[in-house]
């Protein structure tokens, strides 16, 4: 701080709150539930977009790995099995 200057002359967050004005979006022209509205619905459309996505994936990753264990286990059991049957 210099000579000149006192502690009354250092802005404090309250003095520039109070200068901004008070005029709320409403007052612009601005449907605020409309907004709302809009953001929700392009939020939902997003995220339900995604889940799809997640779940196409899973349901791919599901299958592949469900093929993947029956191509490696299905000669075993169909081996016993006919021996099973065969052997009598």
């Amino acid at each position: 701080m210099t000579d000149g200057e006192n502690d009354d002359d250092i802005p404090v967050l309250t003095d520039a709150i109070e200068r901004v004005p008070t005029t709320s979006a409403s007052m612009h022209g601005v449907d605020l539930d409309a907004l709302q509205d809009d953001i929700c619905s392009s939020s939902l459309r997003i995220a339900e977009a995604m889940l799809l996505d997640a779940c196409r994936e899973a349901e791919h990753v599901l299958m592949e790995r469900t093929m993947s264990t029956l191509r490696a286990e299905l000669p075993a059991i169909v081996r016993s099995a006919l021996k099973e049957h065969l052997d009598k």
